[in-house]
């Protein structure tokens, strides 16, 4: 079933592809382009700009607009009509070329009809603008692209140097002041000469906050980089952030749960609102989340933890050499021929190969509760005995899953769906008894990565780059395109029962 999905996104790449090759060969019954639809072209070629897309990319609206009717006009603006929404629907870079384990689903929209349908009266300009994705966030990405754009602001810059923190003093120290007082995060600039006081270390640590940095009021590498990130870095990061908007399909469900990994955090969306937003932990940059959706189909209450042979090494070697420490940290041997326990002190190392598994309790890698959605990764969302962790501003410290903050009331919202009571759901995870929910609802995950996110009021807020993924985007809007995976990845033996933690 997963690697149907993996095909399906291959051949819809390969199937928009075809329609823009053959784009040129389309005949559409009926009049010429009209005077009309000619300019309304041109006014949505001007404002490709204002998608994160690049106006030379397509024909020239001033030279279309120059040409005389005929059919060297009509074949201009069909073939600029298509290229415009393609991009539009479906994004200009194919996030393959970016990440050939790409598995999330794209959207499906038949441009051919969508162009009859243009020219037969729904319009040129708002068939193109219905392309775009629909969603308040992107909307609310390409407002600020606009305004950037239209009203250009120059940060105050802070030199680079030696960590700055508090208690120095120094030009650095005063342009710092400067640009926490540029973005409105202390009162004053102050005088010349101040020392970093405990007024400017606070009003660093709400900007290192913001943007997802360790928030230690110490000025070092990171922070600087997004203190001194001028109009033309934070332009180039709406324009990534939208085209990752074109990626994904139209409809998310109306009930999933959504993650941006980029922001730590976890969304629990239904009827077109955020009911609940969680904390969370993400794979480290050697060990990064990746970026897919699929469906939930289980919850697990006081889960046994099956590792993956990747992680379960180190256990491995723990039982053969002090199996008392693994057996006090609760776990367990199992042959992987017959599925049995087997006591770690009669094992036989040499023949047989073994498993480990951790049974439920406090040190249980999945915490209290797991949310499977089945997918070449064994990636899943769940608990973590390691709750200090969330403390931290930078969560990016697990091997891949998401871990998530109050998972019991993230089981309440799903099992809501399953007719489960609050009080029912709790009284499962005081059971300490394992517990497997299938869902008759299933509910879509999105496991997503977006640097420039809506804060709900429809401002923009700038996070930290964690997995560094914005620049080599950037450049393949720019034309640096990495080339194509061949075909899709063969996706990995899916275990139901692995989880990375």
């Amino acid at each position: 079933m997963h690697l149907t999905k993996a095909v399906n996104t291959f051949m819809a790449a390969l199937a928009c592809a075809a329609i823009l090759a053959g784009a040129a060969h389309v005949q559409t019954r009926g009049e010429p382009w009209r005077d009309a639809e000619i300019a309304e072209l041109a006014g949505a070629l001007s404002e490709a700009w204002t998608h994160g897309l690049d106006p030379s990319r397509y024909a020239d609206a001033d030279a279309l607009t120059a040409l005389p009717r005929g059919p060297e006009r009509d074949r201009m603006a069909r073939e600029a009509w298509f290229a415009l929404a393609s991009d539009l629907a479906f994004g200009q870079v194919d996030p393959r070329r970016l990440d050939a384990d790409w598995t999330a689903p794209r959207r499906e929209i038949d441009l051919l009809t969508h162009y009859a349908e243009a020219r037969e009266g729904k319009g040129i300009y708002a068939s193109l603008e219905a392309l775009a994705p629909a969603h308040p966030d992107y909307e609310a990405l390409r407002r600020e692209l606009i305004r950037r754009t239209i009203s250009p602001t120059a940060p105050v810059t802070v030199p680079r140097g030696a960590r700055l923190r508090r208690g120095e003093e120094g030009p650095r120290v005063d342009a710092l002041r400067a640009r926490l007082h540029q973005l409105g995060l202390i009162d004053t600039p102050g005088a010349p000469g101040e020392a970093f006081d405990a007024r400017l270390e606070t009003a660093l640590m709400r900007f290192q906050a913001r943007h997802n940095l360790s928030a230690d009021g110490v000025l070092g590498d990171d922070t600087l980089t997004e203190l001194n990130a001028g109009n033309g870095r934070r332009v180039d990061q709406l324009r990534a952030n939208l085209e990752r908007w074109r990626w994904l399909p139209a409809d998310l469900g109306e009930r999933h749960i959504r993650v941006n990994i980029a922001d730590y955090r976890l969304e629990a969306w239904a009827n077109g609102r955020a009911e609940r937003v969680h904390q969370a932990q993400i794979g480290a940059r050697w060990t990064s989340t990746p970026v897919f959706s699929e469906e939930m189909r289980l919850v697990e209450i006081n889960p046994w933890w099956y590792t993956p042979m990747s992680l379960g090494e180190p256990w491995l070697r723990r039982f053969r050499t002090n199996p008392a420490s693994a057996y006090a940290n609760g776990y367990h041997l199992v042959d992987l021929h017959t599925g049995q326990r087997v006591d770690a002190h009669s094992a036989d190392w040499a023949n047989r190969r073994y498993r480990v598994i951790q049974q439920p309790g406090p040190n249980n890698a999945m915490g209290q509760v797991k949310f499977l959605f089945p997918n070449i990764h064994n990636v899943y969302i769940h608990d973590t005995p390691h709750q200090s962790r969330f403390l931290n501003t930078q969560r990016d410290d697990s091997a891949g899953c998401v871990r998530v903050r109050e998972p019991v009331e993230l089981a309440i919202w799903v099992l809501a769906a399953e007719g489960w009571s609050p009080a029912e759901v709790r009284a499962a995870f005081d059971a300490r008894q394992t517990r497997r929910v299938r869902l008759t609802h299933r509910i879509p995950v999105h496991i997503l990565y977006f640097t420039a996110v809506a804060d709900g009021f429809g401002q923009v807020r700038y996070v930290h780059d964690v997995y560094r993924r914005d620049n080599a985007l950037i450049r393949a809007l720019d034309g640096d395109l990495p080339p194509l995976p061949a075909a899709p990845r063969a996706p990995a033996e899916i275990d139901e029962n692995a989880q990375v933690n």
